[in-house]
């Protein structure tokens, strides 16, 4: 970025940015819509993901849609298909995937919505298991799961994942503990539609287990969708218990050290770290008895329902702060944003209503995961989820990597020494409360992780004029600038220096 520039109204910006985050509204919100548009009926189809565009801005097409409703139709609609020599793709209620899996490669797929296979098959208080269908939110499995008394012990933040989603990108929570925090740890059997021979009559149900098809279970588990269609999936549980938790924000001096550690002193630890300030915000969090005094509620402030003209003003203010190179005034709005972040302790209330101070104490289905934005009535958008493509709010792009827990510390002090090159370098990362720090640890499944490791999740400004062509012009514009790079705008290799 060149020269900041600095103009009277960021003020305004700056002061309505974090107005979202002290008004609450869960009365009423417009919730996403399907994904998947038809221009008639279930053909001439598009579908694309929750912030309503993919990151190169390609728009993905398929000549229909199909929405099963039981598991006879799914296993019908996979045979038609299978047999005229379809491809297929599975997209869900509100599509957050990132990378493009559900795209078909062209205009004849067929897309196989998992939107009403949303319903629960099977629990069993005693063997604490739980079987659902594949289009079950987060939030509903979490409900159905504490109505017999039982609860999934670590998941994502974000409830608005499909029990599909979740197997099918290897979603996490945050925990070293146990098995992990990853939720296909804790399956015990998959039901999956695959393509089939003429014999399988073009379809066939795969009933993979952990105990009779350990090789083909543990290839499902986290498949990005390759591999069929999945139809149920069932859940080990635990008992209901309570959680404690306390957020903690100090500076950064000896963070390195504490990363490697604090994992191992609390089960359900993570980290918020804001680089450019040099301070991390440590969540102390612990499974504690269920007879522990507190009825605490975790509904995260930026998952409730948001005033779309409050969402419009705050993306504004990152408009004009990109335009006019504004590096000073994107320092200030990450500061002010994650102050107001912690100093309402981001979303945390002792009894639903009101925080009152640390610890927080509640039971797991009412601290693991939120998302209220999603479930309240039609409002016209006049509020919304701050990401609905819709109107004029969020609009990012996310990046995750995981470290090993043995090269932590050598890879925060590579970050720390970048910030005190440039200490405004990072301020547009910290604007989205800077990095979210999970642990993760080893799993069996074949593309699951392999050693113990934080994953740094990373959230930042994306433009909405950009497209592929203004990408291209821009890298050859680079190219003709720069006697560095190739025609593809990558560093040339300098033969002379090796």
């Amino acid at each position: 970025m060149g020269p900041s520039r600095i103009f009277p109204s960021w003020r305004i910006f700056l002061a309505l940015r974090c107005i979202f985050t002290l008004l609450v509204f869960t009365a009423v919100s417009t919730p996403p819509e399907d994904p998947v548009k038809c221009a008639s009926g279930n053909t001439d189809c598009t579908v694309t993901n929750s912030v309503g565009i993919f990151a190169d801005r390609s728009t993905c097409l398929a000549a229909n849609v199909a929405y099963p409703t039981t598991e006879a139709e799914l296993v019908s609609i996979v045979a038609a298909a299978t047999k005229a020599g379809r491809k297929m793709r599975v997209t869900t209620r509100y599509s957050h995937s990132v990378p493009k899996l559900v795209c078909t490669d062209g205009t004849d797929g067929l897309l196989i919505s998992t939107n009403f296979l949303n319903h629960t098959v099977r629990p069993d208080a005693k063997a604490m298991t739980l079987t659902v269908e594949s289009g079950v939110t987060l939030r509903q499995l979490i409900a159905e799961a504490t109505k017999v008394g039982l609860a999934l012990p670590y998941a994502p933040y974000w409830w608005g994942l499909t029990v599909g989603g979740l197997l099918g990108t290897g979603a996490h929570g945050s925990s070293l503990w146990g098995k992990g925090s990853a939720v296909h740890d804790y399956v015990t059997e998959i039901r999956m539609v695959s393509p089939g021979s003429v014999n399988d009559g073009f379809a066939k149900i795969r009933v993979l287990s952990e105990t009779t098809t350990p090789s083909e279970f543990n290839a499902a588990k986290v498949s990005l969708g390759v591999l069929g269609v999945i139809s149920q999936v069932t859940f080990k549980l635990q008992p209901m218990f309570k959680r404690s938790i306390t957020y903690v924000m100090e500076n950064d001096s000896d963070f390195g050290d504490q990363a490697v550690t604090f994992g191992k002193k609390h089960e359900f630890a993570d980290f918020v770290w804001l680089p450019s300030q040099g301070k991390v915000v440590y969540r102390k969090d612990d499974r504690v008895p269920v007879n522990t005094s507190g009825n605490g509620l975790y509904d995260y402030l930026p998952f409730r329902s948001q005033l779309s003209a409050i969402s419009a003003i705050r993306r504004t203010s990152e408009e004009t702060q990109e335009k006019f190179e504004d590096v000073n005034g994107k320092c200030v709005s990450a500061k002010l944003t994650s102050s107001t972040l912690f100093a309402t302790s981001y979303g945390l209330t002792n009894n639903g209503i009101l925080f009152t101070g640390y610890p927080v104490i509640g039971y797991q289905n009412r601290m693991m995961s939120s998302g209220s934005c999603l479930d309240s009535l039609e409002d016209g958008l006049v509020t919304a989820c701050g990401m609905d493509s819709r109107i004029k709010g969020e609009f990012f792009h996310e990046s995750c990597v995981s470290v090993p827990l043995t090269h932590i510390k050598s890879f925060i002090d590579d970050v720390k020494a970048l910030v005190k090159i440039e200490s405004k370098a990072l301020c547009g990362l910290d604007l989205y409360n800077g990095f979210l720090m999970r642990y993760v640890t080893y799993s069996s499944a074949y593309l699951g992780r392999d050693t113990e490791a934080l994953s740094f999740d990373m959230t930042y400004y994306r433009s909405k004029d950009v497209t592929p062509d203004s990408l291209t012009e821009t890298a050859k514009r680079n190219v003709n600038s720069s006697p560095d790079l190739d025609r593809t705008g990558k560093p040339k290799l300098d033969l002379k220096s090796l």
